[in-house]
């Protein structure tokens, strides 16, 4: 495998990492929502389960992000750029 394509590839792994944490973190947020807003309603346990089940998707989505964040290093190679050279 070619050594650019490579590094496309784990780019493309990395923003992968970034959407999947955005998505749990948007539907964690909606959990921990409807827990919190239908839990201080009705006084149910059932929709605190439903509030913690909301916190552990939105930590478990921003691990995700974090890791898409800081996994990906740019690396420049000076010496294999084209057109650069006076």
């Amino acid at each position: 495998m070619d050594h650019n394509s490579e590094g496309i590839l784990k780019l493309l792994q990395d923003i992968k990492e970034l959407l999947l944490g955005t998505a749990l973190l948007l539907l964690g947020g909606i959990f921990a929502g409807l827990g919190a807003g239908l839990g201080g309603l009705t006084g149910s346990d059932v929709f605190l389960l439903l509030l913690v089940a909301g916190l552990i998707i939105i930590l478990y989505g921003g691990v995700h992000i974090w890791h898409g964040w800081t996994a990906h290093e740019v690396v420049e190679h000076p010496e294999e750029t084209p057109n650069t050279q006076p």
